[in-house]
Parts: structure tokens; C-alpha cells; sequence
């Protein structure tokens, strides 16, 4: 999938979500996505870190 395609298909996923969920809702899941969205950055860019280095994976850390 290319970058134009990706985009589509969140901004689809959003426009189904917001017309089942009420404001309260869509809050929520808001705040929920945008956490996980930078801890996934995080994890990714301490790996990054981490594999220049030499050293184990972050993701066998944390769990």
C-alpha cells in the first residue's frame, strides 16, 4: 500500500468510527490511539537506537 492509500483508509476508518460513537467516545479512543501511536514510535526508535548498538530489542524489555 502506498502512502495515498494509507491515508484513504484511515481517514475512511475515521469517518466510520465518528458516525457510530458518540463525542465522549470518540474522545476517548482519540487519546487511546495517540498514546498508542507514540508509544509505538518510542519502541521503534529505541530499537533503532538499540540495533546501531548492538544490544537486545526493547520490545523483550518491556514485556
Amino acid at each position: 500500500m502506498d502512502a495515498m492509500q494509507w491515508s484513504t483508509g484511515v481517514h475512511a476508518l475515521a469517518m466510520t468510527l465518528a458516525k457510530s460513537m458518540t463525542t465522549e467516545e470518540l474522545t476517548q479512543a482519540s487519546l487511546l490511539f495517540t498514546q498508542l501511536g507514540t508509544t509505538l514510535a518510542t519502541i521503534a526508535a529505541l530499537q533503532g537506537i538499540q540495533q546501531e548498538g548492538g544490544t537486545e530489542t526493547v520490545t523483550e524489555e518491556v514485556l
